[in-house]
């Protein structure tokens, strides 16, 4: 049995996987006096979700082959170097993990974890050039030529979120001003949103996609239509870029298919000038395992 644990920017999910099927998932969301310290809040919650697990299903420790993690920003030998949304830096997870589980570990990115997730499994599994695209607290990404994952030496690589779309614009948790996940991410669009409604941002993403952005109201729109202008100029760079047969969009993203939304940006898509080659846009579908997938990702070697 292997252990996949994806750590979000407002939550944890951890899943049990037994022969390359999830058995069970748990999840357990960071308290706002949890997020003031989330070096704590992380060790402290996969500790509680591990032993719930362990009292569900009767299993020892010793019984897990593998926990795998999958974790936002960039990670370099079992340690988040940086990640922005959650506030670390140089947090060696992977060593004070193993303190309390002395089992075999491994830690990626969370764009990672679930590009391979969808590429073996999900909806990028008939494709050989393929980006994968994670919308949700932040961006990231994973790219494939050739049916291999493209992985730089030195770091993690692929912040897709951080490549400069305004270099006068939004101010990023990462230093940066107007970096892409400052206009199209998740987050970004229910801050605007919340603000320009002048209400509080602490709603959920479903509140967000069912009640929110289909109201009829003009500064709704607005901040809609400057997300997606940003999200169709981000994703236009990246398959110049890349020249992929397919653009897979996980995290809270994929569960905007079918929405106006999706429909806008896909009507964005086919404008003049929205990609170099415009007559090749690339396939454009939604992550097939949804929030699953950095969980199962996580543990795939």
């Amino acid at each position: 049995m292997k252990i996949g644990i994806d750590i979000g920017g407002s939550h944890i999910g951890m899943a049990l996987i037994k022969d390359e099927e999830m058995i069970v998932k748990k999840e357990k969301n960071f308290s706002q006096e949890e997020q003031k310290n989330m070096q704590v809040a992380i060790l402290k919650t996969i500790q509680e979700l591990v032993s719930q697990l362990q009292k569900e299903y009767n299993f020892s420790i010793q019984e897990i082959e593998l926990m795998g993690i999958a974790a936002p920003g960039t990670i370099s030998n079992g340690v988040i170097v940086k990640a922005g949304n959650l506030n670390l830096k140089n947090f060696n997870l992977i060593q004070e993990l193993q303190k309390q589980y002395p089992i075999s570990m491994q830690l990626r990115n969370d764009g990672k974890c679930a590009a391979l997730a969808e590429k073996k499994y999900g909806a990028m599994k008939m494709y050989d050039d393929c980006v994968f695209i994670n919308i949700g607290t932040g961006i990231g990404g994973a790219a494939f030529l050739g049916g291999k994952l493209l992985e730089p030496k030195k770091n993690s690589g692929f912040e897709f979120g951080h490549m400069v779309l305004n270099q006068e614009g939004r101010l990023c948790s990462c230093g940066k001003k107007g970096c892409f996940e400052t206009y199209s991410s998740i987050k970004a669009l229910k801050l605007h949103v919340t603000e320009a409604l002048q209400i509080n941002s602490d709603i959920s993403g479903k509140q967000l996609r069912e009640e929110l952005l289909i109201k009829d109201d003009s500064k709704v729109k607005q901040e809609i239509a400057v997300f997606l202008e940003y999200l169709k100029t981000g994703i236009g760079n990246l398959i110049d870029i890349f020249e992929p047969e397919v653009v897979c969009f996980g995290g809270s993203f994929a569960y905007y298919e079918g929405s106006e939304i999706w429909n806008q940006f896909m009507e964005k898509m086919q404008e003049s000038a929205a990609i170099f080659n415009e007559k090749e846009l690339p396939v454009m579908v939604p992550a097939k395992l949804k929030n699953d997938a950095g969980m199962i990702g996580s543990v795939i070697t």
